[in-house]
């Protein structure tokens, strides 16, 4: 009997024993789960972190680069400026690639500068070529060397084919413009700033330059007729006066140059003077300039000064 007692005695604590047992696992189960779920919080919370000062990093390094780069940009731009690149031609387009095309009126200008610049790679017709200068208060007749030798070579022909006449100069480039009215063209405007224009005369058919007088000057006929021959054109033709000399300068979309000059000749090449002459884009008659750019497609906005 005794033996027996001790053994309920000892299931009974050995239960106890066991029941306790599972309770403290189970607390720490729970405690090891908890741990974990907590350092796996901490953890995504700890990437969270580095991340989002990754990103504010990054944020703060392109913020760096850009500010950079915007400096030098506006570094480059005011190095342009300085230089002349930007400002000098005054925007147009037509100076820097169109060679004897290139084209000055109202609407395309060119800055001070860029005249200034444009008379050093000039010479002189008189120096070179013996070419007077018909009006002393002009200046020496500065042109373009290949403009010059052309226009040499069409001055003789024509002395030769009028004997005893010879013909000057009125004008060649021009580093001012001047106020005198339609005919007049102001600083930055004028197609005498190309160095490839001059006024021409024959004195011995008198010195003034009057368009209601144009029938009756024999140089101006052989020139109208023969200077493409040269690479020389009339610069401006009555038909592209965009109406009568005493309207305001008017120089529009379609190639009107506001103006009507019959002593003004201006070097463009042989090939496009004879295009411009014999009217190939302009139904076989005279063309102007303006007109003949955009028909080939050298600009495409004239009013506005666009290539």
């Amino acid at each position: 009997m005794k033996t027996k007692k001790l053994t309920g005695i000892n299931k009974r604590k050995l239960m106890i024993f066991g029941g306790v047992f599972v309770v403290i696992i189970a607390v720490l189960v729970v405690a090891v789960v908890t741990s974990t779920k907590q350092i796996g919080k901490n953890e995504k919370a700890a990437d969270e972190t580095a991340l989002t000062k990754l990103d504010e990093e990054n944020v703060a390094v392109k913020e760096v680069e850009e500010k950079t780069e915007e400096k030098e940009e506006t570094s480059e731009e005011s190095s342009k400026k300085s230089s002349g690149k930007v400002s000098d031609n005054g925007g147009n387009c037509t100076t820097g690639s169109f060679g004897n095309l290139m084209l000055i009126n109202p609407n395309f200008t060119v800055t001070t500068n860029w005249i200034a610049n444009r008379k050093t790679q000039l010479i002189s017709v008189s120096k070179k070529y013996g070419i007077k200068e018909g009006k002393s208060s002009n200046g020496d007749n500065l042109m373009d060397a290949e403009a010059a030798k052309h226009l040499n070579e069409m001055l003789s022909d024509y002395s030769k084919e009028y004997a005893g006449h010879t013909m000057v100069t009125r004008s060649c480039f021009r580093q001012v413009g001047t106020s005198c009215g339609r005919l007049c063209a102001k600083t930055g405007t004028s197609d005498h700033h190309t160095g490839l224009t001059c006024d021409l005369v024959d004195p011995e058919y008198g010195t003034n330059l009057d368009t209601s007088e144009y029938k009756n000057h024999k140089e101006w006929q052989w020139l109208r007729a023969n200077s493409y021959k040269y690479g020389f054109i009339d610069r401006f033709p009555e038909a592209w006066a965009g109406g009568s000399m005493s309207e305001p300068l008017n120089v529009d979309a379609n190639g009107s140059t506001g103006l009507f000059e019959t002593w003004h000749f201006r070097y463009v090449g042989i090939t496009a003077a004879t295009e411009i002459a014999t009217g190939k884009y302009n139904n076989g008659k005279y063309d102007s300039l303006e007109h003949y750019l955009k028909q080939i497609g050298k600009v495409s906005d004239l009013k506005n000064g666009k290539c």
